[in-house]
């Protein structure tokens, strides 16, 4: 009688290991998918150069430490501050600050946006 308890065990041990060989993918990127995350800030290893709906030009050099060096039009760069995001990147110093979120940016000086819609050129 021992038997077909013992044969019955090893075969529900089988069947739930087998059943987590179903589980969700391995977080291994697949061949053919292109990972995509919108929301995450754009990261680059020089200088992103961002440009408006009315062709100005906006750069923005990343850094590890937290910050980013911003140049506006025909103004010096401004180093800022990471700061908390709902979403994407915020660098601010209180009265200047930018947004990017993937591959667009947002400026706003002492609470005016004076710059959005700006895209990444790569």
């Amino acid at each position: 009688m021992q038997a077909p308890l013992k044969a019955a065990a090893v075969a529900i041990a089988l069947v739930g290991l087998t059943l987590v060989g179903c589980t969700a993918p391995s977080s291994d990127n697949p061949v053919g998918d292109t990972p995509t995350a919108p929301d995450e800030p754009l990261i680059a290893d020089g200088p992103v150069v961002f440009e408006c709906p009315d062709g100005e030009i906006i750069t923005a050099q990343f850094s590890e430490a937290n910050t980013a060096v911003v140049t506006l039009p025909d103004q010096e760069p401004i180093r800022l501050p990471a700061t908390v995001a709902a979403s994407g990147a915020r660098y601010s110093d209180g009265n200047t600050t930018f947004w990017n979120k993937g591959n667009e940016a947002m400026v706003e000086v002492n609470g005016t946006v004076v710059f959005s819609g700006c895209q990444a050129q790569r």
